[in-house]
C-alpha cells in the first residue's frame, strides 16, 4: 500500500490475493424493509497489464424503490497488486434524473489525479479538473480490495488514501467485532468494521457505515449497511459465483 514493490506473475499473486480470478459476489438490498435492489461485484486480471486486475461493480433498483428513484450503475476499477494502487475508476451513473459519466485516472509518477465528469443529459463540454495524490492511491472501489488484503484484529484500525475527483482524503477504519451474519448462501462468523466517510470525510451528509467481512481468509465481504437521514439501506450477500 504504501509503496510499489516489484511485480510477480499472476499465478504468484492468485497465491497472496484473498480472492481469484473471476470472483462474482452477488447482494440483494433492501431499503428499509423494502426491496431496493441487486448488485454484484467481480474482479478478474486484466489480460492487457500483467499485474494488473479489474474489479467491476454493478447495481439497480428493483420494485417499488425503482419506481421512485431509479438507479442503474456500473463502476469499473483497475488497480495493480502488490500495493492494490488504484490506476483510476470509470463510473457510469443513472440515478433518478442523473446521467453521468465519470472517469478518474491516477498518474502515480506525476501525483496526480485527472477528473473528466461529464453529464449524458445535455451537450456541455465536460468538467475537467486535476488534483493532487500520493503515489499510491485508493478509489472508492478498489478500497473493498484493498482492505480484504489486510488481517482484521478487533479493537485496531488501519487507514488509507482515497481519492473520488476531488481533494485526496485519508479514510480511517475501525475493526469494532467479531459478530454472525445470516444471508441467503448461509451463516458466517464476520468482522465488523466501520470506515469514517461521512460528515464530509467522503459523503457529505451525516450517517454511518458498516462492513462485515468473513472472518477466514478470504474476507468476503458479506454485508454493508448505511444507515443514512433517509433510512437504513443494506446490502446482504445473496451468491457467490465465478465469472468467465
Amino acid at each position: 500500500m504504501f509503496g510499489f514493490l516489484l511485480l510477480r506473475t499472476v499465478a504468484a499473486q492468485d497465491i497472496r490475493l484473498p480472492f481469484g480470478a473471476g470472483e462474482k459476489l452477488s447482494y440483494t438490498v433492501h431499503w428499509r424493509l423494502l426491496p431496493a435492489g441487486i448488485a454484484e461485484l467481480v474482479v478478474s486480471p486484466d489480460r492487457s497489464a500483467p499485474g494488473r486486475w479489474k474489479a467491476t461493480a454493478k447495481a439497480h433498483s428493483v420494485g417499488y424503490v425503482s419506481n421512485i428513484y431509479r438507479v442503474e450503475d456500473e463502476y469499473q476499477s483497475q488497480f495493480r497488486n502488490p500495493g492494490f494502487c488504484s490506476s483510476g475508476i470509470h463510473k457510469q451513473i443513472q440515478e433518478g434524473n442523473r446521467h453521468r459519466d465519470v472517469k478518474l485516472e491516477f498518474d502515480p509518477r506525476r501525483r496526480l489525479a485527472r477528473l473528466e465528469d461529464r453529464d449524458m443529459l445535455d451537450h456541455t463540454p465536460p468538467k475537467i479538473e486535476q488534483f493532487a495524490i500520493p503515489e499510491c492511491v485508493q478509489d472508492i472501489l478498489s478500497a473493498v480490495y484493498y482492505a480484504r488484503s489486510l488481517p482484521m484484529t478487533v479493537g485496531q484500525s488501519f487507514e488509507f488514501p482515497l481519492n473520488d475527483g476531488a481533494k485526496t482524503i485519508q479514510i480511517h477504519v475501525e475493526v469494532q467485532a467479531e459478530e454472525e451474519v445470516t444471508t441467503e448462501v448461509g451463516k458466517f462468523q464476520a468482522i465488523r468494521v466501520e470506515p469514517d466517510v461521512f460528515s464530509g470525510h467522503l459523503f457529505s451528509g451525516k450517517g454511518r457505515m458498516f462492513i462485515w467481512f468473513t472472518k477466514d481468509a478470504r474476507r468476503i465481504p458479506v454485508q454493508l449497511r448505511a444507515q443514512i437521514s433517509v433510512g437504513t439501506i443494506t446490502a446482504t450477500l445473496s451468491e457467490i459465483g465465478r465469472e468467465e
